[in-house]
């Protein structure tokens, strides 16, 4: 059946679906199926989504892995099954479980889906959409050839002339095996969602549209020649805006909005909120530049902390959204850029509109705004981030030569050896290798000559060591690290409370004494060493080491045992089996220290 047949009698069986009736089924195996004119759609026995067909046309597919279209998904355990199956009316089914439950009203013309999460923890619903669908369609009026990334609360399917739109999503995301487009809907803890599922026939004007993205196809973008950022353009201050409804409970700290990159060929703006400690008249103050992590947008409690030290401060939304809504579902701003994380499913568009390229832009923007405040020394600022923010610290070292300090928290750079590198490489080699050679800090680190400080954990979910030491072996500017014992990683205490931030940043930029300086490290046989010189007292120091040999990094179990300081050299012996080791010192400040980690 061709695209217009198809639509032509999809758009007859729906004139007439006020009249037609539903029926929902138990198959042989267990499911249910639901059917009339307008659609089919099926519920397998473990309370997923297992068929969506519009015209006969498949829109979901089940046929991955994971053996199933549509499903609820927590971390940890995973995927999560509804097994209980129960149909308190003609036309509705509702599968659940202790965790979570969907209820399905199947109607003539559309399917409203009430989707709920019974625990504490946040959750997702992912659909996995049919590789066989030619374009996808968001509600800001955008048209992609999925798999492809994009913030949107409806996103509408075109296949053979038929149109699948569900409306109550967060995002769509992919690829996904390097095939496959998802779409995903975030349910913060005991939260309630609405979903409406409506078939359609295309109409002419979207059947060419969709015709054009197919044909069109997801053409390679080319490199750029010379630098990926207009630095000259971006050194200048950005023009700013008052961001009505947003105040902080802070005095001294107000939000704004200033100008972004366009995006698609549109302007930008980038939510910001900018602090000022209470000095006197006249005096200038040093200043950071706050970069958030995965799940986090623009947060003035961060800013607080810094003007509480003596800085000005700006933290800014990286992912096109402001700061009203909960952790990982905060609300689109109607002006901003593209979604996060990592842009995956953004290699195929220009550079000029993908995520990093324009999270990059946004830092540097808030650089040279922060300096043109008279309040503000413009030679005393520097830059954090956390977690992706620590991902993108580590570009925007290597691209700002402005900053006199950089610290990236957890994140780094050589993605194919850490967490993320099924995401890289889900994208294929082509697409993969163009990632890595665009947006990986690797590129750019080696031209990060400022001084910077590597906070992390031991055993770092997404961040692992082989990938780590590569990433501060690379700038040719002075390096110093803070590795602790199973760190927890998140915002709030702990990645922005880690007080060998704060000393560092000082010690650079206010005056401050400086972390201990390692000199010289290594091993004599089973004896591990190294020499230091510190203005502050070292007052005992340690041995981390592992004995595990897991290939999951965070696998491998860490102990801590004490170690000998003797003027400034610390011994210590090494326990058998030992595999990785690294030494920590302590100052009368409780600051950490560490040396590079060795593997036997």
């Amino acid at each position: 059946m061709g695209p217009v047949v198809a639509a032509c009698c999809l758009a007859g069986c729906l004139a007439c679906a006020a009249a037609d009736e539903v029926s929902l089924t138990t198959e042989p195996d267990g499911s249910r199926l639901a059917r009339c004119a307008a659609y089919e759609m099926a519920i397998d026995a473990q309370g997923c989504v297992s068929r969506i067909r519009v015209g006969g046309l498949e829109f979901v597919d089940p046929t991955t892995g994971m053996k199933h279209g549509g499903y609820f998904f927590q971390q940890p355990p995973g995927p999560l099954m509804l097994t209980t199956l129960e149909q308190p009316a003609g036309n509705v089914l509702l599968a659940k479980s202790d965790k979570a439950s969907a209820r399905y009203e199947f109607l003539p013309d559309q399917v409203k889906w009430t989707l709920t999460n019974l625990t504490d923890q946040p959750m997702l619903f992912v659909m996995i959409m049919d590789p066989a669908i030619e374009a996808v369609q968001t509600d800001d009026g955008m048209w992609y050839k999925p798999p492809t990334e994009a913030a949107c609360k409806t996103a509408a399917w075109f296949r053979g002339g038929l149109k699948l739109a569900l409306t109550g999503g967060r995002r769509i995301w992919g690829p996904w095996v390097e095939k496959y487009a998802i779409w995903e809907v975030a349910l913060d803890p005991k939260q309630t969602r609405e979903v409406v599922m409506t078939p359609a026939a295309a109409t002419a004007e979207e059947q060419a549209q969709a015709a054009k993205v197919l044909a069109a196809g997801n053409v390679a973008p080319e490199d750029p020649v010379g630098p990926m950022w207009d630095l000259d353009a971006l050194s200048k201050a950005p023009q700013t805006w008052p961001a009505e409804g947003f105040t902080s409970a802070t005095e001294g700290i107000r939000a704004v909005y200033y100008e972004g990159l366009p995006w698609h060929g549109k302007p930008t703006r980038v939510f910001a909120w900018i602090g000022l400690p209470k000095v006197e008249p006249g005096r200038k103050v040093p200043g950071i530049v706050l970069v958030h992590g995965g799940g986090g947008t623009a947060f003035d409690t961060w800013v607080k902390l810094w003007t509480s030290r003596g800085y000005a401060a700006i933290s800014m939304d990286t992912c096109g959204c402001v700061p009203k809504g909960t952790y990982g579902n905060w609300e689109r701003n109607p002006q901003g850029g593209p979604p996060g994380w990592g842009g995956y499913g953004q290699i195929d568009q220009p550079r000029e509109d993908q995520w990093t390229h324009h999270a990059v832009a946004d830092a540097v923007l808030a650089d040279s705004l922060l300096r043109s405040l008279p309040e503000v020394d413009a030679e005393r600022i520097g830059v954090t981030g956390i977690s992706w923010g620590g991902y993108l610290c580590s570009i925007i070292a290597g691209v700002d030569d402005r900053f006199k300090f950089a610290v990236p928290v957890y994140g780094c750079g050589f993605t194919r050896d850490h967490a993320f590198a099924g995401s890289v490489n889900g994208l294929g080699k082509e697409r993969g290798d163009r990632w890595m050679r665009w947006w990986d800090p690797s590129v750019y680190l080696r031209d990060a000559r400022m001084p910077m400080l590597w906070v992390t954990g031991t055993n770092d979910f997404a961040y692992w060591f082989p990938a780590l030491q590569k990433s501060y072996r690379l700038p040719p500017g002075p390096r110093t690290l803070a590795v602790r014992l199973r760190m927890p990683h998140g915002h709030g205490p702990a990645g922005e409370g880690p007080e060998e931030i704060h000393a560092f940043a000082d010690s650079i930029v206010n005056g401050g004494d400086r972390l201990p300086l390692i000199t010289h490290q290594g091993r004599s046989g089973s004896t591990a060493w190294c020499t230091f010189r510190s203005k502050v007292p070292v007052v005992k120091a340690e041995l981390l080491y592992t004995k595990g040999k897991q290939p999951n990094w965070p696998d491998r179990p860490w102990e801590a045992v004490a170690a000998k300081v003797e003027g400034g050299k610390v011994t210590v012996e090494l326990p058998e089996g030992v595999t990785v080791w690294f030494i920590n010192l302590i100052d009368e400040r409780g600051l950490v220290l560490s040396t590079e980690d060795e593997e036997m």
